[in-house]
C-alpha cells in the first residue's frame, strides 16, 4: 500500500492498462476469436463419405441446358452442405416447366447425397427487350428536347445468342439496332423486338416530343417491367423428397 500511496500516477496508468487489455480481449473473442475455428463446426461431419461428383455436376448442368427457356447456367457447387444451381431463363420464359426440372436435380444425386444435402434451385429471368428513354422533360411527360431511345442494356454484351433489333415500324427487324434518337415534334412509337432458343420478343415505348425553351431537367423513363413469378427458389431439405417453392 506504501508503494501504491508513493506512486500513485505509475499505479493509475498500470491499472488502465490492464483495463484497456481486458476490454480488448473481450471484444477479440466476442467478434473474432472463434475464427480460427471451422465455420461449420461440426455440420460437415461425414461430407467425404458422400462427396458430389464433377461427373454429377455435369449431368446436371446437361440436363438443364435441353431447357430452351434457360440461357445461362452458373456451374453448381457447394456451399457448406448446401448444393448451389443457379439458372438464367429468357423473357418469354414460363416459371412452371422450369420448376419441374427440379426432378432431373433430385434424380442426378443418389439416396444418401439426398439425406445428407440441401439443394437451393435458384430460376433468374433475364429481361432483354426493355427500352430506355432520356431526354428533358416536363411535368406532363412531353419531352421538350432530343430523346435518345436505347435498350436498357447493350445486347451485344450477352454471352448467349441472341437476336435483336429496333424499328419504327410494327415488324420484325433483327438489324443489330440499339440506339434511336428523335430530334423531331410529335408522337412517336418505338418497337424493339429479341429472339433467343427460348422465344422471340416483343417490346415498345411511346415518346412524345414537342420542343420547349423550359427550364427542366433531363430525365430518363424506362419500361422494364417485373415479372412477379421470378426469382423463384426451390429448396430441397436433407432427408426430404419434394422441393419447396418460394412462388
Amino acid at each position: 500500500m506504501n508503494y501504491i500511496r508513493k506512486h500513485k500516477l505509475t499505479s493509475f496508468v498500470i491499472l488502465v492498462y490492464i483495463i484497456v487489455v481486458a476490454f480488448a480481449y473481450f471484444l477479440y473473442k466476442l467478434f473474432i476469436g472463434s475464427s480460427g475455428l471451422p465455420v461449420y463446426g461440426d455440420r460437415l461431419d461425414g461430407i467425404e463419405n458422400v462427396p458430389i461428383t464433377e461427373e454429377q455436376i455435369d449431368k446436371i448442368v446437361e440436363e438443364l441446358s435441353k431447357n430452351e427457356a434457360i440461357m445461362k447456367i452458373t456451374r453448381p457447387y457447394l456451399n457448406g452442405k448446401i448444393l448451389k444451381v443457379v439458372v438464367t431463363v429468357s423473357d418469354g420464359a414460363e416459371l412452371q416447366p422450369l420448376k419441374e426440372l427440379d426432378s432431373k436435380i433430385y434424380n442426378i444425386l443418389d439416396a444418401d447425397q439426398r439425406a445428407f444435402y440441401d439443394v437451393e434451385y435458384f430460376i433468374n429471368k433475364d429481361y432483354n427487350c426493355t427500352f430506355e428513354a432520356k431526354g428533358k422533360m416536363d411535368e406532363e411527360g412531353v419531352f421538350t428536347s432530343d430523346v435518345t431511345v436505347k435498350f436498357y442494356e447493350d445486347l451485344s454484351k450477352r454471352d448467349y445468342d441472341l437476336e435483336y433489333g429496333m424499328s419504327t415500324a410494327d415488324q420484325v427487324a433483327y438489324n443489330k439496332e440499339q440506339t434511336y434518337t428523335i430530334k423531331e415534334d410529335g408522337e412517336f412509337i418505338l418497337f424493339g423486338f429479341t429472339k433467343d432458343k427460348g422465344k422471340e420478343d416483343k417490346c415498345s415505348i411511346k415518346i412524345v416530343r414537342k420542343a420547349a425553351d423550359l427550364d427542366v431537367k433531363e430525365t430518363t423513363i424506362n419500361t422494364k417491367s417485373v415479372d412477379r413469378n421470378f426469382p423463384s427458389i426451390g429448396y430441397l431439405k436433407a432427408g426430404t423428397n419434394a422441393f419447396v417453392w418460394t412462388k
